[in-house]
């Protein structure tokens, strides 16, 4: 197994473009509404299946009609769902994603089983893979409480490449909920918004450097039509790689997207700035489409677009 990722999953409803709360009828026709796959981890495994890595979700889902939806879209885009537990006492997690006439979003959500993802839903230590993902942390609270810090320690003890992404911090946890959790990070992936939030600093640049001196190794900060930028483990300084220049459709999942571009990038052993790049690049492509996910964008693409 190339990945485990470890997160939510969710059904996403997905309508666009929908035009300004003022604008809006009674009843008005739009051009599109569709159903996709949804949720930080459940995108990331399917991007990274796209680019030829096998990925298991670790995630719980209801037993009901979306968590079957779910599981097939899965297994279509050949990502392994064995893993994944199934809760009957709760739903499985959907979304409405109203996207707007200049891509951006509106996310309505109800709260799913994913949330209750803990210790007991983790595969046993024996199973290593080569990298594990938390999809996003402070999207995990019962499995952060207890067990995420021990299985991380085995993991790093058996040489696993670990990464994780950054959701907003609704507890209002502040660094200290993360912090535990950050010497066993090897690349640290937070959005611009969150980790601004998080670390009260005015510039990327600096929330990057805090985040490192918590403990937090490479640090790559996704800044969306900025890209990224990266802060290499050890360094003082990082820099600034570009986002390919398109006018995007839906931007749903672009950053999950770029941390498995960048998964991929990194276990294939290419350089750090240049897995960096792709990732962007790639991020950029999935803007394209409707949906988090619900696109196949593969390996070839993306390089003939930076070779162009």
């Amino acid at each position: 197994m190339d990945v485990l990722c470890l997160g939510a999953a969710v059904l996403d409803i997905t309508a666009r473009p929908v035009p300004d709360q003022k604008e809006w009828a009674e009843k008005q026709r739009i051009e599109s509404i569709g159903m996709s796959l949804g949720g930080d981890a459940a995108n990331q495994s399917v991007r990274l299946a796209d680019m030829g890595m096998s990925a298991a979700l670790v995630t719980c889902l209801g037993d009901d009609e979306n968590a079957q939806v779910l599981r097939s879209r899965l297994r279509e885009r050949g990502v392994d769902e064995s893993l994944i537990r199934t809760r009957p006492d709760l739903s499985t997690g959907v979304s409405l994603v109203l996207t707007g006439t200049e891509g951006e979003r509106h996310i309505f959500s109800v709260k799913g089983a994913h949330a209750s993802l803990g210790k007991e839903d983790l595969p046993p230590c024996s199973m290593v893979p080569r990298a594990v993902s938390l999809a996003s942390l402070f999207l995990m609270p019962e499995l952060e409480r207890d067990g995420l810090k021990e299985y991380l320690r085995e993991m790093k003890a058996q040489g696993v490449c670990t990464f994780a992404d950054l959701a907003p911090d609704k507890f209002r946890l502040g660094s200290a909920g993360i912090k535990e959790f950050l010497p066993y990070i090897d690349y640290f992936l937070p959005s611009h918004k969150d980790i601004l939030k998080m670390s009260g600093k005015e510039s990327v640049e600096e929330a990057a450097q805090f985040m490192q001196e918590l403990g937090a190794q490479t640090v790559i900060v996704k800044c969306a039509e900025r890209g990224a930028y990266l802060l290499p483990a050890g360094q003082k300084e990082g820099e600034w790689i570009p986002a390919l220049p398109v006018t995007p459709i839906d931007v749903t999942g672009a950053g999950d997207s770029m941390d498995a571009f960048l998964i991929s990038r990194i276990l294939k052993g290419e350089k750090l700035r240049d897995a960096v790049r792709f990732a962007c690049a790639g991020a950029s492509l999935t803007t394209l489409h409707q949906g988090a996910c619900s696109v196949p964008i593969y390996e070839e693409e993306i390089l003939r677009i930076l070779q162009e």
